[in-house]
């Protein structure tokens, strides 16, 4: 595995430990899930090596912080190689580790954390539903309060380590008050063991990839939990849902890594062996290209999903780099895995070779974290917000001289007196309308030029709008959000020859 530098010396051990431990478990694996059962045996020298412990501070048997979440990907990369090994460990550190050693009391600190750090139980996190995916704010199951019991009715879906996880983390509802769904403090988090009275194991999901993984749907009859099962407080299921996502992100990103590397390694194979027309096929130009895209697809997953780790590790929540390394990596490579079947031909759709199997299991992973439908709207709702300051626009003025538009972005309001009128906002609109044309112009645009109040700014706007002179665009309560001037209010401002413009190189009597 390649190291990064600011890797520290335990990390970059780690890596080439894990390395060379899927590098020798691989036959074995690759042997039982064609047969179709798990290598449990495998999974126990996982725990033997102390790897569950990666995210568990030392007070409970876990490696501590110098390993953190870089070196959780760095286990997540690697393992992913051995196919339900590498996912079956990932779920368990975020679908039960993370929440645990964030939100947990100390009484079940102790009473998990050991047990997770041995490798002794998995754990799995319990969201989806069949009638609730993505819109995970409007959970069905449900939570209610009997004395100092709750009482859980409802079902999960695709859940991974279903059935042989020792418990579940599990979100219910546990309040219909639109004030409290308004404030997401409607959900609540619960560790449900698996030996509860009326869970059971709905069915397993036969999924198209992830062969050997156990997924599947999970059945709540009035399940009973003590008060003591209760992760944080009554309300915090949102906010601990949430704080699990960028590390949930960038470990399913970071698992995505050893199986680009395994096409990778594959395609290449493949290419240097097969010969057609007298040539290689990896001597063919659209076989390069193809493996060239499949290496910066590769490297560049690598380092966003590195730095997002590192900025975990540092103490931040990077939500736009973990959710843009989820994006990236999962689309990296359902387009690698098809680069390189197509690099390998019908070699490459066979089951002789692992390409097909990592083509089938890539689909699912642009699917689980989120889809990446949702990464997006994250990074256009919450990206817009978070780099506003870079995204402020500057102030376009036309330039005289050149009779061309050209930004200034450190500016002070230009028009400064206290009787504003009409007259002077119509004319900010009409120099806009000049400048950038067919946009409208938001209050906050006007005033980078006019000292202006919102008040007055609001009542001006209205009285141009009345007059036809303007085109307000409101929000949804009546509000006033952008302006721009009509043809009239564009005549009322400057006659025709204010706005007229021609580059050199026509010959204007061609067209008068």
């Amino acid at each position: 595995m390649e190291k990064f530098p600011w890797w520290n010396e335990k990390q970059k051990k780690l890596a080439d430990e894990v390395e060379d431990f899927a590098d020798e478990c691989m036959p074995k694996v690759v042997a039982m899930v064609r047969q179709k059962r798990f290598p449990w045996d495998v999974m126990r020298e996982v725990a033997k090596r102390g790897w569950f412990g990666i995210l568990i501070p030392e007070k409970y048997g876990g490696l501590g912080k110098e390993y953190g979440v870089t070196a959780c990907c760095i286990l997540a990369e690697e393992l992913s190689r051995l196919g339900p090994i590498g996912l079956t460990f990932s779920d368990t550190m975020f679908g039960g580790t993370h929440q645990l050693v964030h939100f947990g009391t100390e009484e079940q600190k102790e009473k998990w954390l050991p047990r997770i750090a041995r490798g002794e139980i998995l754990t799995g996190v319990c969201v989806t539903e069949p009638y609730v995916g993505s819109d995970a704010a409007n959970i069905e199951t449900v939570a209610r309060k009997e004395g100092d019991e709750w009482v859980i009715n409802g079902k999960k879906r695709f859940i991974t380590n279903a059935g042989i996880s020792e418990f579940y983390l599990v979100y219910a509802k546990t309040s219909d008050d639109p004030q409290d769904r308004r404030k997401y403090q409607h959900l609540s988090a619960f560790i449900v063991e698996k030996d509860r009275p009326g869970l059971s194991v709905e069915r397993i999901t036969d999924l198209s990839g992830w062969e050997g993984v156990f997924n599947g749907y999970l059945d709540f009859n009035e399940v009973r939990v003590p008060e003591e099962n209760l992760l944080g407080k009554v309300g915090y299921g949102w906010l601990i849902m949430m704080s699990g996502f960028n590390l949930e992100r960038t470990v399913v990103a970071a698992g995505c890594l050893g199986q680009m590397k395994e096409a990778l390694r594959y395609a290449v194979f493949h290419t240097n062996r097969r010969v057609q027309f007298g040539v290689r096929t990896a001597d063919i130009p659209v076989n390069q290209f193809k493996i060239a895209d499949i290496i910066w697809r590769y490297r560049l997953s690598r380092l966003i999903v590195y730095y997002a780790a590192y900025l975990l590790d540092q103490g931040y929540q990077p939500l736009l780099d973990a959710t843009t390394a989820k994006l990236f990596a999962t689309e990296s490579l359902m387009k690698i895995s098809m680069d390189a079947i197509q690099c390998m031909g019908g070699d490459g759709w066979t089951k002789f070779y692992p390409v097909e199997e990592i083509f089938r299991s890539a689909k699912v992973m642009e699917i689980v974290a989120g889809t990446n439908e949702i990464m997006r709207l994250i990074l256009y709702r919450q990206g817009t917000k978070m780099l506003s300051r870079n995204l402020r626009p500057p102030l376009r003025r036309m330039n005289k001289e050149l009779k061309l538009p050209v930004p200034y972005f450190k500016t002070q309001p230009f028009v400064v007196k206290e009787d504003i009128t009409q007259e002077d906002i119509l004319k900010v609109l009409a120099d806009n309308y000049v400048v950038n044309p067919g946009l409208y112009m938001t209050k906050e645009d006007i005033k980078m030029i006019m000292s202006i109040g919102d008040e007055k700014l609001d009542k001006l706007l209205l009285e141009l709008e009345e007059k036809e002179l303007v085109k307000l665009f409101k929000g949804r309560k009546g509000e006033i959000l952008m302006v721009r001037p009509t043809y009239k209010g564009l005549k009322e401002a400057y006659p025709l020859e204010h706005y007229k413009w021609f580059p050199e190189w026509p010959n204007q009597e061609d067209f008068r």
